[in-house]
């Protein structure tokens, strides 16, 4: 981000804190409960938004070195991502052309030369062309030449792999993220490295994941006791950026800046800063540190959510362990309290209570980002 932009987001949480409100639209708006409940919403939003459009599934540090590799499930789509002898990336259809077998089933690897189906032994370079078919005299009409990896559509931006699980689909990420993307350049994500990845899988709508997120209505009551006293209540800026959106929540120390030099002012030191980059990626900007979740829907009321951290550089020394151990455990603790509260609301969708639920003019992002799967769906019509 700017270092422009950052003063005039500090300028704007200021104008609202002195006013003594947050940022509202003119009107609040309603959700169907349906589109959280209903599998035919569920598989077209899957087609719409996970199979056709692009999706963040990584952060280059998983693969550093040529040769390096990881693997990734888009609901059912298995992906391999591989770094090549040039230092570019190139991502396939983790599937062998030949009886279909899943190529390699290891989560990640280094300094792989080739991949070898565990079924026949067909052998494939780390670019993706057919190298070996034993007993290649059995198939007489196979042209190796044509029988390489299916490659999928890949870019690399930002820190981030963008992959889109359709083969032959077209994929302009400049153009994907737009202004978004100017923010994501000054965070330097690309020199970052990722830690601590794990999986939390929780029994809600993958769209009700993404709610949670969304706004800074419910942290006086959920949070009392755990991130509540570092935030004013209900006080946050909301901006759209096309599909994408930016979420600004003031921390209490920004009181501090009053009457101070606006040159010295430290932006990550008195906020933190939500992105959601769509349909399913969430970064969390905070001081010396980001935070990223990937949400994945495994049914109606059911979604993963792959997490990690990026880090400016890995932790060198016991302390540093600790440190960022203990911020990501700060963080995780506020998500389990938010998720207790998402697993509650899917229980409850299903009762009759509620035909559809009522998004306030201060919980703008929610709608935003429902108009803009609503939009997604429409367009694949």
């Amino acid at each position: 981000m700017e270092r422009e932009t950052q003063l005039q987001l500090l300028d704007r949480v200021q104008a609202l804190l002195a006013a003594g409100h947050t940022d509202m639209v003119p009107s609040d708006s309603r959700q169907p409960v349906t589109h959280y409940t209903d599998p035919d919403r569920l598989a077209a939003e899957t087609e719409a938004l996970f199979r056709r459009g692009p999706l963040a599934i990584g952060h280059a540090s998983c693969v550093p070195e040529p040769g390096d590799f990881f693997i990734h499930d888009v609901l059912d789509v298995p992906i391999l991502v591989v770094r090549q002898t040039d230092g570019s990336l190139r991502a396939f259809l983790n599937v062998c052309r030949h009886r279909g077998t899943r190529l390699t089933s290891e989560p990640c690897g280094s300094n792989h030369h080739r991949f070898v189906c565990p079924y026949h032994g067909w052998t494939y370079d780390r670019d993706g062309s057919l190298l070996r078919v034993p007993d290649e005299q059995g198939f007489p009409s196979l042209c190796k030449e044509e029988r390489g990896l299916v490659r999928l559509p890949l870019a690399e931006r930002h820190g981030f792999l963008w992959v889109v699980s359709t083969p032959d689909a077209a994929l302009d990420i400049d153009a994907y993220l737009g202004e978004v993307g100017s923010d994501l350049a000054g965070f330097g994500l690309e020199t970052h490295v990722r830690y601590g990845p794990r999986t939390i899988s929780k029994r809600v709508n993958w769209k009700l994941a993404m709610d949670l997120f969304f706004e800074g209505y419910h942290v006086r009551y959920t949070h009392t006791k755990s991130i509540y006293p570092l935030f004013f209540d209900n006080v946050g800026l909301y901006d759209r950026l096309g599909v994408h959106q930016r979420n600004l929540f003031p921390k209490r120390s920004i009181e501090e800046l009053q009457g101070t030099d606006r040159d010295t002012w430290a932006f990550r030191e008195h906020t933190n800063v939500l992105y959601c980059l769509f349909p399913n990626t969430l970064m969390l900007v905070q001081p010396d540190h980001m935070s990223v979740f990937h949400a994945y829907p495994r049914g109606v009321d059911h979604t993963d959510l792959h997490t990690y951290t990026l880090l400016p550089e890995r932790p060198r020394t016991e302390k540093a362990t600790r440190y960022w151990h203990k911020n990501m455990e700060i963080l995780y603790n506020a998500i389990e309290e938010d998720f207790a509260a998402g697993e509650s609301i899917q229980r409850g969708l299903r009762s009759g209570a509620n035909e559809s639920l009522t998004f306030g003019r201060f919980e703008q992002s929610l709608t935003w980002f429902h108009q803009s799967v609503s939009d997604a769906l429409a367009a694949a019509v």
